[in-house]
């Protein structure tokens, strides 16, 4: 089987990548060759991998992805961290992470960069809100022209926001080219206050920042990263698809499910709802 890619193809049509949470992803890499997708590494939001081994994994994952002709990208540091926290040290905490963060994916060649937000919906005080949008932003300001340098751009996750109002009044305030939305569908579609807003409405709130959407599916009651199309999941893909890649930005997709066969049925149900001319041809 031969694969032959242009980089000009890649902004001709809807990236989509894989999102391997572990260490060896040589399955992974084989699963987005077949697909011609990209792939978006997990790891380094792993503390001990950032406290240790990380500059061994770079080395092994530049070597394993010499030849990869796919868009990277990288996902940031999570645990426990604020860039908007009340606590200065845990800021610093943050802001060291986060640096940290961008710099690996700048050794590994990839150009997104995904942080949560970590806005905590138990205090449910406008005072807090308002503030914690407003630390963000100045966090996020010093933190921008970091990940420019590197030729990158930085995408804020939702986690347990409550609503898509936040992430819009943040970037809505930032202006910054290189700051923009990773809509997670499922963390929308669990941790929102109320279900009266579906995930077509956050889309539509956020349409234009979302730059990444992971997408996995749930039976309606935990995160549990199930395949797209998995039987019993509570969230429709179908419309969805066609709505996030009808988006102006056409924001990368990504399939944010950690089975390698479960990624691959999520892989085949997108190529049959999108059309395989759209991003996965074989050639």
């Amino acid at each position: 089987m031969c694969f032959v890619f242009r980089a000009l193809e890649w902004s001709q049509m809807t990236i989509v990548q894989i999102a391997p949470n572990c260490k060896d992803i040589s399955r992974h890499i084989a699963l987005a060759l077949k697909y011609r997708c990209g792939l978006e590494l997990q790891s380094f939001s792993d503390p001990d991998v950032l406290d240790n081994s990380w500059p061994h994994l770079v080395a092994e994952y530049r070597t394993l992805l010499r030849d990869f002709p796919g868009p990277l990208s990288c996902h940031g540091a999570f645990f426990d961290l604020s860039g908007a926290s009340f606590d200065a040290r845990v800021v610093a905490l943050t802001r060291e992470r986060y640096l940290l963060n961008l710099e690996i994916a700048s050794q590994v060649g990839a150009t997104h960069v995904i942080f949560h937000t970590n806005f905590l919906p138990m205090i449910r005080t406008e005072q807090y809100r308002r503030q914690w949008v407003e630390n963000e932003r100045a966090f996020l300001r010093e933190l921008a022209p970091e990940a420019a340098q590197r030729g990158i751009s930085i995408a804020m996750e939702n986690m347990w926001d409550p609503d898509p109002y936040i992430l819009a009044e943040l970037l809505d305030g930032l202006a910054l080219p290189n700051v923009g939305v990773c809509l997670d569908v499922s963390h929308a579609y669990l941790y929102q206050r109320k279900r009266n807003q579906p995930v077509e409405h956050w889309i539509e709130v956020l349409a234009p920042h979302i730059i990444h959407v992971h997408m996995n599916n749930t039976r309606g009651v935990i995160d549990e990263h199930l395949s797209l199309n998995a039987p019993g999941g509570a969230i429709q893909y179908g419309l969805l698809l066609s709505l996030l890649t009808n988006l102006e930005r056409r924001p990368w997709l990504v399939v944010e499910v950690d089975d390698p066969d479960s990624a691959e049925r999520s892989l085949v149900f997108m190529q049959r709802v999108l059309g395989s001319e759209t991003w996965g041809a074989v050639v």
